[in-house]
């Protein structure tokens, strides 16, 4: 599951900097789907969150075996979302790619593609954030700290959807 971008930029700084624990190949992870988790302070109500579907990460290392690049596919990924006050629910595709590359300087640039739930950092508020379509661009400093955001596309809330 993409992450808060905080958790995120964290992960990535470490990425940018962390030795490899491999040779020059890429390195290919399969992440299974989380467990079921309760999003408070977003929406009005409570809201269960469900992933269907894991995530494969694939980390790309340079000749002094630093990763230079990751990148993330969510293949048939669904997101299901229940109001847990009126038992409303819907369920979108997450089935998107991110990509994250380290940059000279030691920032940090993340790309995201299709369709998936964003970190409300990348829209400024509160709210269960998906990008419906579109492309995203993310740029962290070397100490991680969050210096440009560009969203092309449908990005919408999805509280809206679920309210009563």
């Amino acid at each position: 599951m993409r992450s808060g971008l905080l958790a995120l930029s964290t992960a990535l700084v470490a990425l940018a900097i962390a030795p490899a624990a491999t040779a020059l190949n890429p390195e290919r992870d399969i992440v299974p789907a989380p467990d079921d988790i309760v999003i408070t302070g977003q929406c009005a109500f409570p809201v269960l969150g469900h992933i269907e579907g894991g995530e494969i990460n694939t980390t790309f290392f340079d000749r002094s075996r630093n990763p230079v690049k990751q990148i993330a596919v969510f293949p048939g990924q669904t997101l299901t979302l229940t109001n847990m006050v009126t038992d409303e629910s819907i369920t979108v595709t997450a089935a998107g790619s991110s990509q994250v590359r380290a940059e000279s300087g030691g920032s940090v640039k993340i790309s995201i593609t299709g369709h998936g739930p964003l970190p409300n950092e990348i829209v400024g508020e509160p709210g269960l954030w998906y990008l419906n379509g579109g492309h995203v661009v993310v740029v962290l400093d070397a100490e991680g700290n969050l210096t440009s955001i560009v969203v092309r596309g449908n990005v919408v809330n999805l509280c809206d959807r679920l309210s009563p």
